[in-house]
């Protein structure tokens, strides 16, 4: 796997804020602690899980309203 890189809640809120802008939907989040924990969740799998996580697990948390939805 390709080192990967990691980014701050500041640089989400701001892809977030472009998408919304671009794209239209919800703005915000549900709740600051819900982002932290959404960021450091891969962080986790990847240190902690018996087996290799796939990127699907690792990108597996929501912390914008509706993004929860599947399309």
């Amino acid at each position: 796997m390709n080192q990967l890189i990691w980014i701050a809640d500041g640089v989400a809120l701001a892809i977030h804020h472009r998408q919304i802008a671009e794209h239209g939907g919800l703005e915000g989040i549900r709740d600051e602690g819900l982002l932290e924990s959404a960021l450091s969740r891969p962080q986790n799998l990847l240190a902690y899980s018996e087996s290799h996580p796939d990127m699907a697990s690792l990108a597996a948390a929501y912390a914008y309203p509706g993004n929860s939805k599947k399309c």
